[in-house]
């Protein structure tokens, strides 16, 4: 009798860990100048970044997503880009820049920062990417908590790293 109970348990959770699915990645084209990989989880949202040309989140693990780019007409050069998209943040309160890098990111090179400050009441964990593409400069900017840092952080990189050039 404990035989077949036990069969039956297996068999019962053996079926519903079969039956998990994995949303998978999301291809997105933004005009002709860039492609990116969005997690499955994640959905088109609104008013996350002025001017965003992809605002994706979500709102259930407090992640989110958004991607930008600017003519390199519009800049004098790279470097002072760079100073101009972290303006955008670090008059925060608690505006921390915790690791700065250079990268490459699919051949394109860049700047990558990972940065803390306050939302609110809130502890908030950012990475900010800088990138100095042939045909435009982009940014690649994904948050979420700051307790879930370390839980997302590799999900972040990991979809910043479909990031290709067109």
């Amino acid at each position: 009798m404990k035989t077949k109970i036990a069969l039956l348990a297996a068999t019962f959770f053996t079926l519903i860990s079969c039956n998990q699915k994995v949303a998978p990645t999301q291809d997105v084209k933004v005009l002709d100048l860039y492609t990116i990989e969005v997690p499955g989880t994640f959905a088109p949202m609104q008013e996350l970044y002025p001017d965003a040309d992809i605002q994706y989140g979500n709102t259930f693990k407090q992640m989110y997503l958004v991607t930008t780019h600017q003519d390199k007409n519009k800049t004098a050069n790279f470097e002072e880009y760079v100073k101009q998209s972290l303006a955008s943040y670090n008059k925060r309160e608690n505006y921390e820049i915790i690791v700065q890098e250079d990268v490459r990111i699919n051949g394109i090179p860049g700047k990558k920062y990972e940065i803390m400050m306050s939302q609110d009441k809130d502890m908030m964990y950012m990475i900010q990417v800088i990138l100095n593409g042939k045909k435009a400069n982009y940014q690649y900017i994904t948050w979420t908590t700051g307790q879930n840092k370390e839980a997302q952080k590799d999900n972040f990189l990991n979809t910043l790293a479909s990031f290709k050039e067109q």
